[in-house]
């Protein structure tokens, strides 16, 4: 009887050490289909979605401009929470996860601006509106936000690094609450009448965060250096 047991727990066990690890339930793999799928849903999104009585189709591009300044502005903030958690308490994991959604969230805020000229242009006859508040804003958060990740990657100091990722994100958050507005509107879409209008830019707003959530994930790996 005992030698029976043995010989079934030594073939249970070695049942288990054999079995191939369980995959993540997000690879490379899967995460490219998945930002294929969203980058589809976004551009689906945007073309249905309800043109503006004054801006046309312009409004669309309106859309997506807003969603991605408040997704940068939320993933730089947001990045200054693991940092202050690694400066407590010290593991790598955190800090790489700073860094991921920092330089996540500076890669959609770029985008943001970059995209912002065409709104501009069309409705103010200028290209960049150094006269706005929020456009100097902006160029502020950019400079910084690019310069901080410049130099943290070159002294490569991990405590270094959660300082300058912590700052940054307070830094932002100061900024977007004590900016106001000269011509540009602070939250139009928010502030529209239209349910259609709201829920669309709701659906954009949702798959920007996503996709930007994905961008981390992928800067997050362990393989990677930032």
């Amino acid at each position: 009887m005992a030698a029976g047991l043995r010989l079934w727990y030594t073939r249970a066990m070695s049942d288990v050490l054999i079995q191939p690890p369980t995959s993540p339930l997000l690879t490379p793999k899967r995460a490219l289909v998945l930002a294929v799928a969203l980058l589809a849903l976004l551009a689906l999104l945007l073309i249905l979605s309800p043109a503006e009585a004054q801006l046309g189709n312009l409004i669309k591009v309106i859309y997506l401009h807003g969603a991605l300044a408040r997704v940068g502005l939320y993933a730089l903030m947001l990045a200054a929470l693991p940092a202050l958690a690694y400066l407590i308490r010290p593991q790598p994991a955190l800090l790489r996860w700073s860094n991921a959604i920092q330089v996540a969230g500076m890669i959609v805020f770029v985008v943001h601006f970059a995209l912002s000229v065409i709104p501009t242009y069309e409705t103010w006859g200028v290209w960049i509106a150094f006269d706005e508040p929020r456009t100097r804003m902006t160029l502020q958060i950019v400079g910084v936000g690019l310069l901080v990740i410049v130099v943290r990657h070159l002294i490569d100091d991990r405590r270094f690094s959660a300082v300058a990722n912590l700052l940054l994100g307070a830094a932002v958050l100061l900024l977007n609450v004590r900016t106001g507005v000269l011509r540009h509107p602070l939250n139009p879409i928010g502030e529209s009448t239209s349910a259609a209008i709201q829920l669309y830019y709701a659906g954009i707003l949702a798959t920007c965060l996503a996709l930007t959530a994905l961008l981390a994930w992928g800067l997050a790996r362990p393989e990677r250096d930032l």
